[in-house]
């Protein structure tokens, strides 16, 4: 198999080239490091994720009898060095940096996500280019595993020993392969914690001019006109303060927008009623009518994000049903519906009343997003259904305390 002996890629064989470390005493203690590194990469925060790293290839190369342990991570068109450790005894490899080209005989077994153990050097094809980078590190024997994550080859592990011949058995190698996917699942979920929280950054950087940079100078403009407008003014004057009235609600909204998506990092436990009253206070109408058909029951969630999610929701029942709208609100077995006694909702435009900008009266196209990032961020679901007498929201999905 390409100058290897029989069972050296994807298939390995079981002898280590002097002291056995098969026996079930050894790989009982290598199973338990191995158990011990899923729990410390499970929980690995972004800024501690390379150390947890050097400390997995450090454990178990060091059960292993290796004397290196490195990881590679795809890096546009090479392989780059993410983390490595080497044992007191021997020096680094210096590999920094593999490229694609000196790849080629290894890359695609690793593309097909073969483990590929190497027990001498001398058995790696003469034109293979990685033969010699290996050789110019003093590596003996080496065992390269694939990091996997989603079908997708991120780069791969090494473990070697300097000089001398060395044959991994099976349930090594499985266990290294374990170590290798265990790697390969963290850096995916680095990389996405990575990417939210800078997208929060970059949402915050934006509510922040919203709040402030916008809304200041729109106060002031307000202020100006409403002065005009008190002292006779004129209609060029009025039109200018409804749309600067108008600008504030949508500045209220998108602020809104921007910070309801993240999820739900400290919840509380609330009397869901009790929100539903306070966000019903905010009505601008004494016509409307709130009706509670039984109780909601208590969740886990922020009150305030809530909050505003139902003062939306009344405000969209009051733009498309009138200010003497009244609206129900009652359980259901997975979650809660609010419904209204207005016109409705058009079957072919339920699927796109939450979407960003959709609006049929004129107003911000807002409002009914935010409700759905609320609802989102706390891990349930909603939607518009058909309704008796007009419109009616479902929230699905809702795990209710006690």
């Amino acid at each position: 198999m390409d100058g290897l002996s029989d069972g050296t890629v994807g298939n390995f064989s079981a002898f280590d080239g002097g002291t056995s470390r098969s026996d079930a005493a050894a790989h009982a203690q290598l199973y338990d490091i191995v158990l011990d590194i899923s729990t410390s990469l499970m929980s690995a925060e972004p800024d501690e994720f390379e150390t947890k790293i050097r400390w997995s290839l450090e454990s178990v190369g060091a059960q292993v009898g290796a004397d290196r342990g490195q990881v590679f991570q795809v890096r546009g068109d090479d392989f780059e060095s993410l983390a490595q450790w080497t044992d007191d005894e021997v020096d680094p490899t210096g590999l920094r940096r593999i490229e694609f080209g000196e790849f080629d005989w290894l890359g695609e077994r690793m593309r097909q996500f073969d483990n590929v153990a190497v027990s001498r050097l001398g058995d790696l094809p003469s034109d293979a280019p990685i033969r010699d980078r290996l050789r110019d590190a003093d590596v003996g024997a080496v065992v390269f595993l694939p990091v996997v994550d989603d079908w997708s080859l991120e780069g791969f592990v090494r473990f070697d020993v300097e000089h001398g011949d060395r044959r991994w058995s099976d349930t090594e190698i499985d266990l290294l392969r374990t170590v290798a996917d265990m790697i390969g699942h963290s850096l995916a979920r680095v990389r996405r914690e990575t990417q939210l929280r800078d997208q929060n950054e970059r949402l915050e950087t934006f509510a922040s001019v919203l709040s402030h940079d916008l809304r200041n100078p729109l106060n002031v403009m307000t202020g100006s006109l409403a002065i005009e407008q008190s002292e006779g003014g004129s209609e060029h004057v009025d039109r200018a303060l409804r749309a600067a009235n108008r600008m504030e609600t949508l500045v209220d909204q998108v602020l809104n927008l921007a910070r309801q998506g993240r999820d739900v990092d400290d919840p509380q436990r609330l009397w869901l009623d009790a929100v539903v009253r306070r966000a019903w206070e905010t009505v601008e109408t004494s016509a409307a009518d709130l009706r509670f058909d039984g109780e909601l029951g208590t969740v886990s969630g922020d009150p305030e994000r809530l909050r505003a999610a139902f003062e939306n929701l009344f405000r969209n029942a009051i733009e498309h049903a009138g200010d003497d709208v009244t609206v129900r609100i009652g359980r259901l077995d997975d979650g809660f519906y609010l419904a209204d006694d207005g016109p409705g909702i058009p079957e072919d435009e339920r699927g796109s009343v939450f979407d960003r900008g959709f609006t049929t009266e004129g107003g911000t196209g807002l409002g009914l997003a935010i409700v759905r990032s609320v609802v989102e961020a706390h891990g349930w679901s909603i939607e518009a259904v058909e309704g008796n007498d007009g419109a009616r929201f479902e929230i699905s999905d809702v795990a209710f305390v006690g």
